[in-house]
């Protein structure tokens, strides 16, 4: 009985650690990766290419494309974080997809980029970059919410040209 408790602690331990290092709240399929790690994630997209996650120690993350047996930067190194997490998620309900690539650059400092592709195109485009404070969470309805350290959130309308603007 007793090993059945210590299993059940470690488990919601476990969980409660991985869930509270998310920077990207609210999608289900994610991969993330702290540097100097020799894991390397990977994350299958729907337009069937794939990312995944390297860190080489004079470099730091690289997050790298996977498509028709090629591999690229998907973008540039992310040299000075903690963490870094990848998802996709339809963030405006056009049925296309975008990429977002978040990264914890301090302990009260998050940088997002989130990716679009256009119509009739191969490679995904940045299409906006922000900061936000501790996670962001994408409802799917052309907003984002971003969350402070106390986990309060305020939500926040994309552009046409993906800027960002407080959601009236």
């Amino acid at each position: 009985m007793k090993k059945v408790l210590i299993s059940l602690l470690l488990i919601t331990i476990t969980t409660k650690v991985a869930l509270s290092q998310d920077i990207i709240k609210g999608l289900p399929i994610t991969i993330s990766l702290v540097p100097k790690s020799a894991k390397q994630p990977n994350l299958k997209l729907k337009d069937g290419s794939g990312i995944f996650l390297v860190y080489k120690s004079e470099e730091g993350i690289h997050v790298i494309m996977g498509k028709n047996g090629k591999q690229y930067d998907f973008c540039d190194p992310i040299d000075n974080t903690k963490f870094v997490q990848v998802g996709e998620k339809d963030i405006e309900n056009d049925g296309k997809p975008e990429v977002i690539v978040a990264s914890k650059t301090s302990a009260q400092t998050i940088e997002v980029k989130v990716f679009k592709k256009a119509d009739f195109e191969t490679l995904y485009k940045e299409w906006t970059d922000f900061t936000g404070v501790s996670a962001v969470e994408f409802p799917g309805n052309g907003t984002v919410k971003m969350y402070d350290l106390e986990g309060n959130a305020g939500i926040y309308k994309f552009g046409e040209d993906g800027k960002i603007s407080e959601a009236r």
